[in-house]
């Protein structure tokens, strides 16, 4: 699908710099100079292939520094020195540790469009990703995509320098700008950037631009004051210029002396010294416009703190507070209006910078409110938290089936202000808030006190997650993690039946990778609880996948064994459409076995049971696997005879396309018969009657031919 292959490109694009950025202008031209500088020790490529690696340049600076703005600001100036792509990536995750590296690596892999590296699925997730590991194949991976390109990464909030040096390319073309809290050690030749506040001129200029420059220019020496009073600290005049701005009647003067006056409410840092001292006009400048806020504004603001990834839109923030959409909307705008939150990065198009795309809480900011949050009652916490989970859920749902009509049941309708008007709108929101679906199952997860809510909405991301990809393949390893989890929902809440659909969905995603000894062990799990709760389906579903497995693995004899047990089953169940399905399976494995007489007798068990099933096409294309087994056997002849009966049978079909299809590909069968019993001219006239009938490849692309036909279940 092109709109998914969209989604995945744009997921990771550079966004646009945020507004009001002023000032840094010595700090832009430095970083401007140390691209141009060379690097130290450098060295063209040598006979060996290898070269210097990527250029690193860090921009360090405290939560609140405007580190990802200049970052953003100077990234957008060179953008044009790297055509192959600019991206933007997260390290950390939103009040948390830092995100694996390895799932960072497939975000920038699925954003180049190309594919992730390979390795064992159960390596990829858990204590194996954890560790910031250089050898880890996605970064592998991603390292070989880079290769001779020309790319600029934006890698925000790094918390390690192992971290950052397992996604660093070894491609001296690109541009790596690492944004931190301080100096990574470690990393050869970085060249780092260290913020401070700005300029008395630029926090002015700052305070001008929120706040408007009439109260400014007419008070000047107040002004003066409240920057120096504020260290010129961008993210505490970017509060107080807020505060002004929905204030018009207040004077520079006026939040000078509140400031002075406001008793301390929080604490943003726990740390003493110099950091503490760092924080203050921060503390301060919050404190001041917290004080201001309405009940509603000041709940919902505190609330964001529980909201994954700290990111919100009206109809997740609406739940949050349980309120109407407009309420909510008009909640955000006006926190968003006072610098509270920040407008969600968008990458560059007609999309980006819509107030409906949401907003995001400045990571500064989370551990006072995260403070405030935890006198608030536990049990109305736990409630927003519950509600914010139904929302998403109910909203997944809704995407996924517009995107995918007709891919299961008709949801619930949602009230008018949260429906998607069309397929677009769904998909830009699945785009837009995927990260935010997948930071939310690992926080109920984590959470433990709403495993309902977790398990749908975790059950509902694996549906989405292949139709945002474009197909399963490229999410195998988020499939998986997903999977994993339901699996551990289940058993904590002793559901034995998701326990082994579960264990079962794992063991399909093992047989896709060609891990058919991992799979038959998850297969094999599932089938003691399957049989506990008396789901034949399941145990049905579970006997045959054990059976692929083993076929697939070469084992052949067990294979036999297993589709035997599976085909009983269904029989005693009466699904005669599924037993012949499976007889074909079975006859196939026994041909492959050169088991010729079981095989013969379970194509003509199966074209027996075809008719009876009024089901003339399967009952053709047994006579043609009983055909191949005689071949096979020595017995041309009688093949012949047999694809002749065959011939026969597909003329009499009263569909008249079908027959002519199904009479072409006998005739290829025959044609192939005939050209390995060494009857050119035979095969050549068979040929050319298939031809005839309008099958494609029937002139000398037989063998292609034949595979479609034997795709066919009871044909295997």
């Amino acid at each position: 699908m092109a709109e998914a292959q969209t989604a995945r490109q744009v997921g990771a694009r550079l966004p646009e710099p945020p507004p009001h950025f002023a000032g840094r202008r010595a700090e832009l031209a430095r970083l401007r100079e140390e691209v141009g500088r060379p690097a130290f020790g450098a060295r063209p490529a040598g006979p060996d292939g290898a070269a210097d690696p990527t250029r690193v340049l860090v921009v360090a600076g405290r939560p609140g520094s405007g580190r990802t703005a200049l970052a953003l600001h100077f990234a957008h100036g060179v953008a044009a020195d790297y055509p192959d792509g600019q991206f933007f990536v997260r390290l950390g995750e939103p009040g948390g540790g830092p995100v694996p590296a390895g799932r960072v690596a497939r975000q920038l892999l699925a954003a180049l469009g190309e594919p992730a590296g390979r390795r064992p699925l159960a390596e990829r997730e858990g204590a194996a990703e954890a560790n910031a590991d250089s050898a880890h194949p996605d970064c592998a991976a991603l390292r070989t995509a880079l290769a001779g390109r020309r790319a600029l990464l934006l890698l925000d909030d790094v918390r390690t320098a192992e971290q950052l040096g397992a996604l660093l390319p070894q491609a001296p073309g690109c541009l790596v700008v690492a944004v931190t809290a301080g100096p990574l050690t470690g990393i050869a030749d970085a060249r780092p950037c260290v913020l401070g506040g700005l300029e008395v001129r630029t926090a002015l200029s700052l305070l001008i631009g929120l706040a408007g420059e009439t109260r400014v220019v007419c008070d000047p020496v107040a002004a003066r004051g409240l920057v120096e009073s504020l260290a010129c600290h961008p993210t505490a005049l970017r509060l107080v210029g807020g505060w002004l701005r929905t204030r018009p009647a207040a004077s520079v003067a006026d939040a000078r002396q509140l400031l002075a006056e406001t008793p301390p409410r929080v604490s943003l840092l726990k740390q003493p010294g110099a950091a503490q001292r760092d924080t203050e006009p921060l503390r301060r400048a919050f404190d001041l416009v917290y004080d201001g806020l309405g009940a509603p504004a000041a709940r919902l603001l505190r609330l964001l703190t529980i909201a994954p990834a700290g990111r919100a839109e009206p109809r997740t923030a609406a739940a949050l507070l349980g309120c109407p959409v407009d309420t909510a909307a008009g909640h955000l705008a006006s926190l968003a209006e006072q610098e509270l939150l920040n407008p969600r990065p968008q990458p560059p198009g007609p999309a980006g910078g819509r107030a409906d795309d949401g907003y995001e809480l400045p990571e500064c900011l989370r551990g006072p409110l995260a403070g405030l949050l935890a006198a608030d009652r536990a049990a109305e916490t736990e409630l927003a938290r519950a509600r914010l989970l139904e929302r998403l859920v109910r909203l997944l749902t809704s995407c996924v089936h517009r995107i995918a009509p007709g891919g299961g049941p008709e949801p619930e309708p949602l009230p008018a202000p949260l429906r998607f008007g069309s397929a677009a709108e769904a998909w830009r929101w699945l785009d837009r808030e995927l990260p935010v679906l997948r930071s939310a199952v690992r926080i109920a997860v984590a959470d433990g006190a709403l495993d309902g809510l977790a398990m749908r909405l975790a059950t509902t991301l694996v549906r989405a997650l292949p139709l945002w990809a474009g197909d399963a393949e490229a999410v195998s390893a988020d499939l998986y993690e997903l999977h994993g989890t339901i699996l551990e929902l289940a058993a904590r809440g002793g559901k034995v039946r998701q326990q082994a659909a579960a264990l079962v969905n794992l063991g399909d995603l093992h047989a896709r990778a060609g891990e058919h000894a991992r799979a038959l062990e998850r297969y094999r799990a599932a089938l003691g609880p399957a049989r506990s709760v008396e789901d034949q389906v399941a145990v049905c579903r579970i006997l045959e996948a054990v059976a692929g497995a083993y076929r697939a693995s070469g084992d052949l004899v067990r294979a036999a064994d297993w589709y035997g047990r599976a085909m009983a089953l269904r029989r005693s169940r009466g699904e005669h459409a599924e037993e012949l399905r499976l007889l074909g399976r079975m006859a196939a494995t026994h041909t492959a076995q050169g088991r010729h007489g079981e095989a013969l007798r379970d194509y003509r068990g199966a074209a027996a049971l075809a008719r009876k099933l009024g089901d003339p096409i399967g009952a053709t294309l047994a006579l043609l696997g009983v055909a191949r087994v005689q071949e096979v056997s020595g017995n041309t002849e009688q093949a012949l005879r047999t694809q002749r009966e065959a011939l026969v049978a597909a003329r009499a079909l009263p569909d008249e396309r079908v027959g002519s299809r199904l009479q072409a590909l006998v005739l290829v069968r025959m044609a192939e018969a005939l050209e390995r019993a060494g009857d050119p001219s035979g095969a050549r006239a068979q040929r050319e009657q298939a031809a005839a009938l309008g099958l494609p490849g029937s002139r000398g692309g037989g063998r292609e031919s034949a595979r479609t036909g034997a795709a066919a279940p009871v044909s295997e």
